[in-house]
């Protein structure tokens, strides 16, 4: 289904470093084709064991990932292989 969808890369992407080791990344899409992007790279991360939070952001017209905590070391990994 992803290689249907085509890219999933975001409108935007933000690491930040937690209090504990490791990193979250926020990821954000625009619109009806975003839902549709995040709900299947949340999909993508959860088989994989990754933890994601997919919530629809505050002005109603994006669609936002949580995703972490990610060590440090696997933070591009993540970001290759599921995000972009």
């Amino acid at each position: 289904m992803a290689a249907q969808l085509g890219p999933t890369r975001p409108d935007r992407l933000t690491i930040w470093p937690l209090d504990t080791q490791g990193f979250g990344i926020d990821v954000r899409w625009a619109g009806g084709e975003g839902n549709a992007r995040a709900t299947i790279v949340r999909r993508l991360l959860q088989e994989a064991g990754i933890r994601a939070r997919l919530t629809q952001h505050p002005d109603g017209r994006g669609w936002e990932l949580r995703v972490g905590p990610v060590p440090a070391e696997d933070v591009a990994k993540v970001i290759d292989q599921f995000v972009w």
